[in-house]
């Protein structure tokens, strides 16, 4: 028998017209069991798990920092940010995974959809897979749909979060897939000693309408202080001069910067200039006339000033030589993590090994957003005489 079709289980002599429920809660714990084993409890919504080897066989899609779409239409789908979870809805809803089942011999009633990203290379840059797992990767059809690929995640250990997006009742879970993402690059870290693994790969799983159930982080304890930042990556940029439409919150204000430009985004993408950059959000410090206090700006980039709305600021942020510090997608959009290496640990992971540099403190340093689930930061550095 193939061995990608589904497992006969229980008497084969006894076949009632419906399992009984008792039977049907039994299996699904049989397989739960099998899949993966609770270690830790962090939270209602978050634990740490053991998962076996996942065998995925779906369709494959590479995304990049402009797989964003742009604002030439007032069409949702092209005003959003194309991602593995709005990827997963696409092939759901087409009937695409039901066309792969088909072929496969895999009934998904007793199925959930997962996708995985891999080939990280940070910044947005990734590429992702949307499926069915399966028992064996061997013996599968050489008729199968145009873009399937097969994919090999590694047993390990997860941080799983569970997602509640429709608050349905009987469920627990995230209400948003993003508070999700925060919590595991804020407050996971504290309340635990994990950290990402970069020698795996993040997985999610969606029910037959799409909706996303499930989060997988792959995690480690690192064994010393540089393995703690051992997804992040290092590239020395030179950056043009940037114009920026944000909002600004002076010192000390209790009023959240993000928040504040968010009620008035849609006046900024209204305009001809914005049209390119819907999707790239950039926060950082400017200079206040408080001594020794800067205020907190956030917002798009631009591609000029004209047509600006009086509610947003128009700010240049200084060109020239930034360390690019980015990170292994982890579905996070936090800039915490490289924020700390830029602040607290730049010597020891950067400018030791590169003694032609130092840090610029005329410059501030610039947090970029992108696709909404992607964080860096630019910190200034300036050539040594």
């Amino acid at each position: 028998m193939n061995a990608a079709k589904k497992k006969v289980q229980g008497n084969e002599n006894y076949s009632p017209r419906s399992k009984p429920p008792i039977m049907k809660m039994m299996e699904e714990a049989s397989r739960r069991t099998e899949k993966e084993i609770c270690v830790e409890q962090v939270n209602v919504n978050c634990s740490i798990v053991d998962r076996a080897e996942t065998l995925i066989v779906g369709f494959g899609l590479p995304i990049n920092y402009e797989s964003r779409g742009y604002n030439f239409s007032t069409d949702d789908f092209s005003s959003r940010s194309l991602t593995d979870s709005i990827y997963a809805r696409k092939v759901i809803s087409e009937g695409d995974i039901d066309f792969l089942a088909e072929i496969i011999g895999i009934d998904l009633a007793d199925k959930e959809i997962v996708s995985a990203r891999y080939d990280i290379a940070g910044d947005g840059n990734y590429k992702v897979v949307v499926g069915i797992e399966v028992d064996s990767l061997e013996h599968l059809p050489e008729y199968l749909p145009e873009n399937t690929i097969t994919l090999t995640v590694p047993a390990g250990r997860f941080a799983k979060m569970l997602i509640n997006e429709h608050k349905k009742e009987g469920r627990t879970g995230y209400e948003e897939r993003m508070h999700a993402d925060v919590y595991f690059v804020e407050e996971f870290r504290h309340e635990t000693k994990y950290v990402y693994d970069q020698n795996s790969y993040p997985l999610n799983t969606y029910d037959l309408s799409g909706e996303m159930l499930t989060k997988y982080e792959p995690v480690k304890i690192p064994a010393n202080e540089s393995e703690r930042f051992d997804s992040l990556r290092y590239k020395i940029v030179s950056l043009p001069e940037m114009k920026i439409a944000c909002s600004m919150t002076p010192p000390d204000s209790e009023e959240f910067v993000i928040t504040k430009y968010f009620e008035v985004e849609h006046q900024v993408f209204a305009t001809e200039a914005a049209k390119y950059y819907i999707h790239d959000y950039y926060g950082f410090p400017s200079n206040s006339d408080m001594e020794g206090k800067v205020n907190r700006c956030f917002g798009t980039r631009v591609s000029s000033f004209d047509g600006m709305p009086d509610s947003v600021h128009q700010i240049l942020l200084p060109g020239g030589i930034y360390l690019h510090i980015t990170q292994l997608e982890f579905n996070g959009d936090n800039p915490s993590i490289p924020y700390d290496v830029a602040f607290n640990h730049l010597e020891e992971l950067f400018l030791s090994r590169h003694p032609g540099y130092e840090r610029d403190w005329s410059r501030h340093v610039i947090a970029r957003f992108r696709q909404a689930n992607c964080a860096s930061v630019f910190v200034p550095l300036i050539l040594k005489p």
